[in-house]
């Protein structure tokens, strides 16, 4: 494009023909594939963690768009409910490059300016359990996605004492009589056992199952209650339900009660209705039966529901004889998280009427999964074992089951599955775990898949993507260890570089150096504790890059042992300007880094008719 535009002009110019970097990294790469936010209490917020998506491609300006997130393979955030991503979307990175040609009659001089602007996001973890959670992000580009995974560890406070549901509802219900049981639970998801000091109802209603004297409520643990509403006339009554504990944030708790006493011959069963909770994205019908209770005939003019979908009712002008009864079927449907509150009414006997409640709740299912994302084995000896233990737990309210997992298709990885259908219970009230083992039969790298299928409503197979490198007898390494490219004077992100002691005698590491062209533009920032490396056991050192100048950096890693072999793995990265920013491209003008024509060979050159003052140009694509 760029020599069609310099014909068009009827100008000749110098062909810069740049190459591709001479490392062997992806153009387009991610700064981080973790950001672990520790151990934060349950309740409060972690500060955010953050990275960016940087494009390093050398054949010019280039942007790639980022063009959505899933998260866990959803496009839902809340299939990661304890996690918040804070990232633009659609976004872009962009390499923006200009050429710059000065007065010359010969050649073009040496000179390509790139500044890479990056897409850079965010995550911070609000953890509402008290357990180890995973959420895999995964930014959809056009040259693949690039995966982060979101990891930490909810820690339980000291005592949490809770109750739920946030409030009961009991509508209308016939004087004298006892309305249907409602279930209220009490939980406490503390770190210690909590004491509840009482738990108590206001007149009207009554607690007919429950341990309603002191007692203690384990770390953990829950314990339910069932309340009925008994109205002794005409009217609405209205209450809490109470508990008293040593929580000392929440020392007391008020559920809200209501009730109306009626005076009706005809009767609702059950009254109220509740629903069991559903997932969502699943529905549920209720049957409900309207009887006569007087001794004389009625009749039901009609019957309408509200909040909730009518799927049958007695049609207008249905006769009720003394003791006889008719039905009705209402259906939720759980579209969304939370509680919902419907009403039946029911108009009889040439202008009476009755109501009772229908109450629903919906709640979120999620997996996490602990690894998750890509698994990386990394080096395993060829005709050794590496295993890998995999948690599940649901980390929100609704229960899910593991009802398969694909076999690894490459033999060198093998699953150790669970018994299906696996039960995992909501709030993370229990882990399923199963195992992953590698075992290369040659040197090499070897990668496969595992998916995990669940019952989550609308859910994909959950995707696991398994790597390792087999490694020869002997003490060695990865074969290449690419540090990627970094704006030059800027630390890079740090790469570990790992050896292997693939023989069955311990080998010690008496000195590790770094050697080669540009071993100055590399450094050695952490190592392990100990020099000497058990059979088949492996050391690893954490290597950064600080390029001083614009290309790509070479170097070498070397361990040398006490039997004076010396395991040897090369280093890569490239220095590509100090510039950098959000992916929204440059916004002030300015460049800071140069790129040598060609990777710094010689330019062809090209006959010029005539001579150009400096001629700068550029192409951007969007």
């Amino acid at each position: 494009m760029r020599r069609l535009l310099l014909i068009a002009l009827g100008l000749a110019a110098c062909q810069t023909s740049l190459e591709t970097s001479e490392a062997n990294q992806e153009l387009t790469s991610i700064s981080t594939t973790l950001l672990d936010f520790g151990s934060p209490q349950v309740g409060t917020t972690t500060g955010d963690q953050g990275g960016y998506i940087r494009e390093s491609t050398h054949a010019g300006d280039y942007v790639e768009t980022i063009s959505s997130v899933t998260y866990n393979g959803s496009s839902n955030p809340a299939a990661c409910p304890d996690f918040t991503l804070n990232a633009s979307i659609p976004g872009y990175a962009e390499l923006d490059c200009e050429t710059a040609c000065a007065q010359s009659v010969v050649i073009c001089p040496v000179a390509q300016i790139c500044t890479p602007y990056d897409f850079d996001f965010s995550a911070n973890f609000h953890p509402s359990i008290s357990a180890d959670e995973s959420c895999v992000i995964s930014f959809q580009i056009a040259s693949g996605a690039r995966n982060v995974t979101l990891h930490g560890i909810g820690a339980p406070p000291p005592i949490h004492v809770g109750a739920a549901p946030g409030s009961v509802a009991f509508g209308g219900v016939r004087i004298g009589t006892d309305s249907t049981g409602v279930g209220i639970s009490v939980s406490n998801s503390g770190a210690a056992t909590a004491t509840i000091n009482s738990v108590a109802v206001s007149a009207g209603f009554m607690i007919t199952t429950g341990n309603t004297g002191a007692h203690g409520l384990g770390a953990g643990a829950g314990e339910g209650f069932t309340v009925i509403c008994h109205p002794a006339g005409v009217g609405g009554i209205s209450g809490s339900f109470n508990v008293s504990s040593n929580d000392p944030n929440t020392p007391n708790i008020a559920i809200p009660l209501s009730c109306s006493g009626i005076d009706s011959s005809l009767a609702i069963a059950p009254s109220p209705a509740v629903l069991p909770t559903l997932r969502v994205g699943e529905t549920e019908q209720k049957t409900l039966t309207i009887t006569n209770m007087g001794g004389a005939a009625t009749s039901i003019q009609g019957v309408t529901v509200t909040g909730m979908t009518m799927i049958s009712a007695p049609p207008p002008g249905t006769p009720l004889a003394a003791g006889a009864g008719t039905t009705a079927v209402v259906e939720f449907d759980a579209v969304s998280k939370g509680d919902v509150n419907g009403t039946l009414h029911v108009d009889y006997d040439n202008g009476k009427s009755i109501d009772t409640q229908i109450t629903a709740k919906a709640v979120n299912t999620s997996l996490s999964l602990t690894p998750d994302g890509d698994i990386e084995f990394s080096n395993v000896c060829v005709g050794q074992n590496k295993n890998q233990v995999f948690n599940l737990i649901a980390n929100d309210e609704g229960s899910f089951e593991l009802t398969a997992a694909s076999a690894p298709e490459d033999p060198s990885f093998t699953l150790t599955p669970p018994t299906f259908p696996a039960l995992v219970k909501g709030s993370a009230a229990n882990m399923v775990q199963f195992m992953v083992g590698a075992s290369p039969t040659a040197p090499g790298d070897v990668t496969s898949t595992i998916s995990l299928t669940t019952d989550i409503p609308s859910a994909t197979p959950h995707v696991l993507n398994l790597h390792a490198l087999g490694l020869a007898g002997g003490v060695n390494g990865p074969p290449q260890v690419d540090l990627g490219g970094n704006p030059i004077n800027q630390t890079s992100v740090g790469q570990h570089v790992e050896i292997s002691n693939c023989s069955d005698a311990p080998v010690t590491i008496t000195a590790v150096a770094l050697s080669g062209t540009d071993s100055s533009e590399f450094a050695i920032v952490d190592q392990p504790d100990s020099p000497t490396i058990d059979p088949f056991g492996s050391a690893r050192w954490l290597v950064v890059l600080q390029a001083h100048t614009e290309g790509v950096k070479a170097a070498s890693f070397d361990a040398m042992t006490d039997s004076g072999v010396t395991a040897s793995v090369p280093l890569i990265g490239e220095g590509l300007g100090s510039g950098g920013g959000s992916g929204d491209g440059p916004t002030d003008g300015t460049k800071s880094s140069y790129y040598a024509c060609s990777t710094g060979h010689a330019s062809s050159v090209w006959p010029i008719g005539f001579a150009l003052g400096a001629l700068l140009l550029r192409r951007r694509r969007r």
